[in-house]
């Protein structure tokens, strides 16, 4: 299928790549269909584009390859962690916000992305955690990206 974004033009996804957020994501809560966007000038990160919005795109990173100590630990209601699925299938992504200089561009370790990868379906989460915050610097000073597999535990 083919979309037309205002900042990318013409991109092509399948439907077996919309990744939909039932409940929308905060501050965006009627924007409900998403496809990511790999762009080789910003990898490892991505977009995570709107299909219910041709000018809104978040750019989103894996946060375990720059913070390998980062644990995401979230209590649900049953119902919602029910709705979610296997803790296999969850993926966790965040929110990078760009600033003009790049190396002082930040992430939103507080209201991680948390995507089913089998079903498709995808949560924002506000974890209760006061050491996390919404502007984490991606880039920290003297510290390298690291591969360390990711600590997320849903339940």
């Amino acid at each position: 299928m083919e979309f037309v974004s205002e900042r990318f033009g013409k991109l092509e996804y399948s439907e077996a790549e919309v990744i939909r957020f039932p409940q929308g994501m905060v501050g965006f809560p009627d924007m409900t269909r998403y496809f990511m966007y790999s762009d080789e000038r910003v990898a490892p990160l991505a977009w995570l584009h709107s299909l219910d919005d041709p000018g809104l795109a978040f750019l989103i990173c894996d946060p375990f390859l720059f913070f390998p100590d980062y644990e995401v630990r979230v209590k649900l209601p049953p119902a919602l962690r029910q709705q979610m699925g296997e803790s296999d299938d969850l993926r966790v992504l965040t929110i990078v916000t760009i600033q003009s200089d790049f190396a002082r561009s930040t992430v939103n370790l507080l209201g991680p992305l948390v995507i089913n990868a089998r079903t498709r379906n995808g949560w924002q989460v506000i974890l209760d955690d006061e050491e996390l915050g919404t502007r984490h610097l991606l880039f920290p000073a003297g510290e390298e990206a690291s591969g360390e597999k990711d600590k997320a535990s849903v339940g």
